[in-house]
């Protein structure tokens, strides 16, 4: 009793060294943590859930100050609980960079050159370049393209055709922004699938084009004429030079034709067809130069060997880090009087990373370290959850790089994940169990003298890092209380998690950890196809079961972390680090273009399907299924 006390004491005082030097002014310091108890404890859930969604970690936003003073934070506790560390260079850290947003960068010039007069326009005032233009130099003459779609007959909805008998090759497109303003709600709503600028791009791409002009006109009474230079997540460009203009300039290009965007708008609003035409005598030249902001965020592991030294295989047990930040950003259902203020993702999940610190203190001086495992566990914090699992995403390929194996099993024969277990009303919900054949037994036996009600999922395609195990071959589970009206939101705070509930959830899961590293073999794997209309091709109609990697930016094709079992990815060969280039006959350079190459395709009818394999091209043939 002496020893653990003492150990506490320890851990209280590193752990408040590390968060005062990191945020002195915290209004929740770490020094106002109380001793730890060795169990698994509702209080001691409550002081990592309050310093971890407090005001100073302002949202803990990956590659942050904030998320750099939580992952400090999980660091230490694990190196005063004893932990080895399990990062890169003998510490507690796994770096990883990311594209984390774009901003223009030097040297960015458009001119319009009209017989010997030549015109120069302001960055950022006349024009402004799109997120996934191609860099560099860019020059040609320009055609019009009316708004840029091509879409095709669908049940009662028409073709629309922007590009008909017009050649665009070599030549700038210069299109309307969004759709036709005076056609009937459905008829918008049908082209409005075809209108995003990154699908535009891609047409005029596939016809030759040199660039693309982006223009508002008048009648879409916007209130930025220039589009914004945002990040989208997936910083995957396209081949072709991109820009935005206003209006004014779309006029001055517009001039030498005896038109103007007005009269052109005006009768291409009303749905009628209308031809395209080049415009004389005009050519532009444009440099595009934007910058991509790199930062890094970090993972943080800790590693609990066996007194026994059996380390081959390991059971990982994770919650991630990170959430959304200071401010609304990219998943924010914040509304328009919150979008300035923190989300301090309490629930999401500052929550799951408590029940991370709990179950690694009870292996070390709480009732688990009476029966000490057999194998090896990981103790793992994630980061750039948020972004598309960045941090889980990244530790998994490089250990399958390291290992020279797809599937991660044995080496990892479980995985533990916790993703907001804050908000416990009736159940938990325990997703996953559909990965192994085992869990229902696990579950019962874990259980056991807890007051503790569960429901199960079979789905074993998440939304959480378990997926990015899951499609490497490790079986996992995931604890789950459940979607609320706060979520995503600054309203998501400290004081509305259920510690008793979540300190409940911990020690279930604790037991299913001991478990798990006392077996003598790895769990059986049971794959499963990706649940139908699930994934970024929601509402397509056409099913291929590949799974992309956001993890990988800056990579020409749609890069895959794993296909789904039985998938008509997998019956086609496709796999794990393959990077799709074509499909179907398109040529593909990100997520949209294969998103896009999707809606091309029939059921059941064969087509081709391209991919880069450790730097070769290998084609092959994918049968695409139907989705319901």
């Amino acid at each position: 009793m002496a020893k653990q006390f003492c150990t506490r004491i320890y851990l209280y005082t590193a752990i408040t060294a590390i968060a005062l030097a990191s945020y002195a002014e915290s209004p929740v310091p770490p020094a106002d943590i109380r001793t730890l108890l060795p169990q698994i404890h509702s209080e001691d859930i409550r002081r990592h859930v309050f310093y971890l969604a407090s005001e100073s970690l302002q949202g803990r936003m990956t590659g942050t100050d904030g998320e750099r003073a939580a992952t400090d934070y999980v660091a230490e506790c694990f190196r005063a609980l004893g932990l080895k560390p399990g990062g890169k260079d003998g510490s507690f850290f796994d770096p990883f960079a990311f594209t984390a947003g774009v901003s223009l960068g030097n040297g960015n010039a458009l001119a319009l050159h009209h017989g010997s007069e030549s015109k120069s326009f302001d960055v950022d005032s006349d024009w402004r370049p799109l997120a996934f233009s191609k860099m560099g130099d860019a020059e040609g003459g320009v055609v019009f393209a009316g708004y840029g779609i091509v879409a095709p007959t669908h049940q009662e909805q028409a073709e629309y055709d922007s590009y008909v008998h017009l050649d665009v090759t070599d030549k700038w497109v210069l299109v309307f922004r969004f759709v036709p303003e005076n056609v009937p709600a459905p008829r918008r709503q049908y082209l409005n699938r075809y209108a995003g600028l990154r699908y535009k791009a891609m047409l005029a791409r596939d016809r030759g084009a040199k660039g693309l002009i982006v223009v508002s006109g008048p009648n879409s009474k916007v209130s930025q004429p220039l589009v914004v230079l945002n990040f989208d997540a997936s910083f995957s460009g396209s081949s072709i030079a991109a820009v935005s203009v206003t209006d004014a300039v779309g006029d001055a290009l517009l001039a030498s034709a005896n038109k103007s965007l007005k009269e052109l708008q005006d009768k291409l609003d009303t749905g009628d067809p209308m031809m395209g035409f080049p415009i004389p005598e005009i050519n532009i030249a444009a440099t595009v130069n934007i910058q991509q902001e790199k930062r890094t965020g970090r993972n943080v592991l800790g590693r609990l060997d066996p007194p026994s030294g059996k380390t081959e295989s390991v059971v990982v047990v994770g919650a991630h880090v990170d959430h959304l930040g200071a401010k609304a950003s990219t998943g924010s259902l914040a509304r328009d009087d919150e979008r300035e203020q923190i989300h301090y993702g309490g629930d999401d999940n500052a929550s799951g990373v408590a029940g991370v610190l709990e179950i690694a203190q009870w292996f070390v001086n709480g009732d688990g370290a009476a029966h000490r495992p057999n194998h090896s566990i990981l103790f793992a914090a994630w980061s750039g959850e948020e972004l598309g699992l960045l941090g889980s995403a990244h530790y998994t390929r490089e250990l399958s790089e390291q290992l020279h194996a797809e599937k991660l099993s044995p080496a990892i024969s479980a995985y533990v994940n916790m993703d907001m277990i804050g908000r416990l009303r009736d159940n938990v919900v325990i997703g996953g169990i559909g990965s192994s054949s085992i869990w229902n037994d696990e579950i019962e036996k874990a259980k056991t003298n807890l007051d503790l009600a569960i429901s199960t999922q079979d789905d074993s395609y998440l939304p959480t890092d378990a997926t990015s195990f899951f499609v490497k071959g490790v079986p996992f589970i995931n604890a789950f209380t459940g979607a609320h009206e706060d979520y995503h939101t600054p309203r998501d705070t400290a004081e509305k998690v259920n510690c008793e509930g979540a300190a409940k959830i911990a020690q279930f899961m604790a037991n299913v950890t001991l478990s798990l590293a006392n077996r003598d073999a790895a769990p059986d794997y049971i794959g499963q196809a990706k649940p139908q209309g699930s994934g970024t091709d929601t509402g397509l109609r056409a099913y291929l079961g590949t799974i992309p990697d956001y993890g990988q930016n800056g990579v020409t094709g749609l890069p895959l972390a794993g296909v789904a079992e039985g998938g008509p990815a997998s019956k086609a060969g496709l796999k794990s680090g393959d990077v799709i280039v074509e499909l179907g006959g398109m040529k593909v350079e990100n997520i949209y273009d294969y998103t896009y190459a999707i809606e091309a395709l029939k059921i059941g009818e064969e087509v081709g399907v391209v991919v880069t394999r450790n730097g070769e091209r290998v084609e092959m043939k994918i049968t695409p299924a139907p989705r319901e």
